[in-house]
């Protein structure tokens, strides 16, 4: 997808290729994340997402191609390899599995002590951090591990956002949670994403999700990049794309064709997200029947 030129590049990886053993993770990848944009990335188990994500954070350390930040090239240490981008915040899958000190406080002090702030600096930071998660100031004196599920996971996501990270990477941060928490989770990190236009990478299997939550979607598959493009023109009018791929249409969609299929014509909506679709269809059934 061509990007505007009016936005700021941030992270450019330019004909990236990522090998395990004989094995290509990333094949000569090519792709720009730009600011401000929720950008969600699919695609089947092993066609490349973590690879990709794990190569913009550093995480990865030889590659084959250029990896550039801020029109700059990545820093890299002696031997050539790349070094981890402090600036990324990276929230894995089950989270809460790195959680490790005794208290709350101690688990979100940790690192801005680490990059100097004062303690008046890092109680402030912790109470503006614990609202934007939806965690009362309470649970600081707590042991994370005597926490309930969500809690845990709310906790380890407020760890990483205390980085106040430029990009943050998502690599499917609701497993294991169930719809009501999984909806409640991503709502505060929509918000949190959009309040000071920062930049979010979602990695992820729910297709609803990704139509609910994301600007635009980067699709992989045998760790070649298929495509990156706007949310909307991917669900709405790339369908045989993803059916090609072995992906799912998100669940409001799948409607919306069905619908299409038997009234016989093409229904415009503003948008793949759930409410934009049931909105229309709830017109379109209170003015026929089929």
């Amino acid at each position: 997808m061509e990007g505007d030129d009016s936005l700021t590049v941030v992270y450019q990886l330019n004909n990236v290729t990522v090998k395990y053993a004989d094995r290509a993770a990333l094949n000569n990848v090519s792709c720009t994340i730009q600011e401000g944009k929720w950008i969600s990335v699919i695609g089947q188990t092993g066609a490349g997402k973590s690879t990709f994500a794990k190569v913009l954070k550093g995480l990865i350390l030889t590659i084959d191609g250029e990896y550039w930040i801020n029109q700059q090239p990545a820093h890299r240490d002696a031997k050539g390899q790349l070094k981890v981008v402090p600036e990324i915040g990276y929230v894995f899958q089950y989270p809460e599995h790195q959680l490790f000190e005794t208290t709350v406080y101690k688990e979100l002090a940790f690192t801005p002590r680490l990059q100097g702030y004062s303690q008046q600096e890092i109680e402030i930071l912790i109470e503006t951090i614990l609202a934007q998660v939806g965690l009362s100031e309470e649970i600081v004196t707590s042991v994370p591990f005597q926490l309930s599920g969500g809690q845990k996971r709310r906790v380890a996501i407020a760890s990483v956002l205390m980085m106040n990270p430029k990009l943050l990477i998502l690599d499917e941060p609701t497993a294991g949670l169930d719809p009501a928490s999984r909806d409640a989770m991503l709502r505060l990190l929509k918000k949190w994403q959009q309040q000071e236009n920062r930049t979010v990478l979602y990695l992820s299997h729910q297709m609803n999700d990704v139509a609910e939550y994301s600007d635009e979607v980067i699709v992989f598959q045998a760790g070649r990049l298929m495509g990156h493009m706007d949310t909307n023109a991917l669900f709405l009018d790339n369908a045989p794309l993803l059916e090609q791929l072995g992906l799912s249409l998100p669940e409001p969609v799948q409607l919306l064709k069905l619908i299409e299929e038997l009234s016989g014509q093409k229904i415009e909506v503003p948008s793949c997200r759930e409410q934009d679709i049931f909105e229309k269809v709830w017109q379109i059934k209170h003015a026929r029947s089929f």
